[in-house]
């Protein structure tokens, strides 16, 4: 699989868009897929650091013609000047299997132009204030949900919102952080860039607090950086980054952090550590206040109507009270689990996933994934199956005409099962993932694609039904999603090629 990410960084933009595009960028590649990114070469383009990671990159004018190099965060871009230096600079490039915007200023008219390279178009936003033409479109924030992008993508269009699809990094997926009785370490930490000027103004109200250690993380383009080092220069316990090579382990250290309202705030939920808020862009806004209103975090305000004392004084009430900072860290990691980076990437592939008949030569596989703990957990007959019994049930689902047993698979590798039992004109389905398939939304996958795959088997199949343990939740969810309804043993679903027979 193929796929190209257009996304910009600046000190006007910041560096959080390319920075969650690079976390799935690298969740892909180790899936096997072909990652390519086109950005502009904006002041502060991350152009560089792409390439070090050993993605191909294509870079892109820093104005077009016309453009006022003044025009905000906000304003549109002309995607029509984008899409023709998109065009300059994919000549000869095979074709890809997705483009994956995640820009502002580049909305359904640009998302329609873009098919040119790819069949699929993803999406990733959290203002819900433009138009979609996506197949599809992922808000990883609180505040993102069916009603707030309501009229905004298309019927089509696959949705993945809250933080559940959070983006992060592999190293963040670590035990939660231990909540002392009195928090001795301190994180400062407000993006790459800190435009807005809040490290220097958190330096102001921590000076006085002689007996904490304070890791300030402010890249060395930040505004204020030579006072920075001023300040922290006669201070043992103040440490100034300009660059950490390892900042979930530095998180992982803190006591309590302060930062800003993007995507950071998914790092400090899944390890747990409490937080003091300030949101230094207007699309952090509203995910700040849902997630102060879940208890999830301190929300102190806007950066502009926080003052020096007030943020002095809501640290030091977070420092000696370790039951407020428990009870944050608690609600926090309920929202997050680490695992959104590997479920976006899953919704992907989905159209890379092949499905096959089953051979004699799967029988270990099989055989692995029915005895593995998990699978017999929520089976029928949750007994482990030996392998002489194994194989004959094998040799006679493959001999069985009323049997279809499928494989399906990704570039990486074997994914799951898919068993149809048909009597008459309906067929009843089994399925199972194999290890390390597990919950990233592949069941779903599999039930879309082989109910399609069935179709073409057995285009009179009426109806499907699945037995389903009644404390097996996860099941359960997944047929309801999948359209089947639920009855007292068992979920059944009519094909949608039957209803009006």
């Amino acid at each position: 699989m193929r796929v190209l990410i257009r996304a910009d960084a600046s000190p006007a933009i910041g560096s959080g868009h390319v920075a969650r595009c690079l976390t799935l960028a690298q969740v892909l590649r180790q899936q096997g897929a072909e990652v390519a990114f086109a950005c502009r070469r904006l002041p502060g383009n991350r152009l560089a650091a792409l390439q070090a990671e050993g993605f191909p990159t294509f870079a892109l004018p820093e104005f077009y013609t016309d453009e006022n190099p003044r025009l905000g965060i906000e304003a549109p871009l002309p995607w029509q000047a984008d899409i023709a230096a998109l065009q300059e600079a994919l000549v000869d490039q095979p074709a890809f299997d997705w483009v994956l915007v995640d820009h502002y200023g580049l909305d359904h008219q640009w998302q329609s132009a873009a098919r040119r390279w790819a069949p699929r178009i993803a999406a990733i936003d959290d203002l819900a204030n433009r138009r979609h033409a996506a197949d599809l479109l992922l808000d990883q924030n609180f505040s993102g949900s069916a009603e707030a992008y309501a009229g905004l993508y298309g019927t089509q269009c696959r949705t993945l919102f809250g933080p559940h699809f959070a983006l992060l990094r592999e190293e963040f997926r670590r035990p939660p952080i231990l909540i002392r009785p009195q928090a001795q370490r301190l994180l400062v930490n407000f993006g790459g860039f800190d435009a807005a000027g809040q490290t220097h103004k958190a330096m102001l109200a921590l000076a006085d607090l002689h007996e904490l250690q304070v890791d300030f993380v402010a890249g060395s383009g930040n505004p204020d950086w030579q006072a920075m080092q001023m300040l922290a220069a006669d201070r043992p316990n103040w440490h100034l980054h300009s660059y950490v090579n390892d900042f979930a382990g530095l998180l992982a250290e803190a006591d309590l952090c302060l930062g800003a309202g993007g995507g950071t705030s998914w790092e400090r939920a899944v390890l747990g550590v409490p937080t003091l808020c300030i949101t230094v862009a207007g699309n952090q806004q509203a995910n700040a206040r849902l997630l102060a209103e879940a208890g999830a975090h301190l929300y102190l305000g806007p950066c502009e109507q926080v003052e020096v004392g007030q943020l002095r004084d809501a640290v030091k009430l977070m420092l000696g009270n370790p039951g407020l900072r428990h009870s944050l860290a608690a609600r926090a990691r309920k929202l997050v689990d680490g695992l959104g980076s590997q479920r976006v990437a899953a919704a992907l592939f989905a159209a890379a996933v092949r499905l096959r008949p089953a051979t004699l030569d799967d029988a270990r596989l099989l055989f692995d994934g029915r005895n593995s703990d998990l699978v017999r957990r929520w089976s029928q007959q949750p007994e482990a199956i030996d392998w002489w019994n194994h194989v004959q049930w094998l040799e006679a689902c493959l001999s069985d005409p009323q049997c279809l047993l499928l494989i399906a698979e990704l570039p990486d590798g074997p994914l799951g099962m898919l068993r149809y039992d048909r009597e008459g004109g309906q067929a009843e389905v089994s399925i199972y993932l194999f290890a390390g398939r597990f919950g990233l939304g592949w069941g779903q996958v599999l039930l879309e694609q082989g109910e399609a795959c069935l179709l073409r088997h057995w285009p009179d199949v009426q109806r499907l039904r699945a037995q389903v343990l009644s404390n097996n939740q996860v099941s359960l969810s997944l047929f309801r999603r999948a359209g089947y309804r639920q009855g007292a043993c068992e979920f059944t679903r009519m094909l949608k090629e039957h209803l009006d027979d």
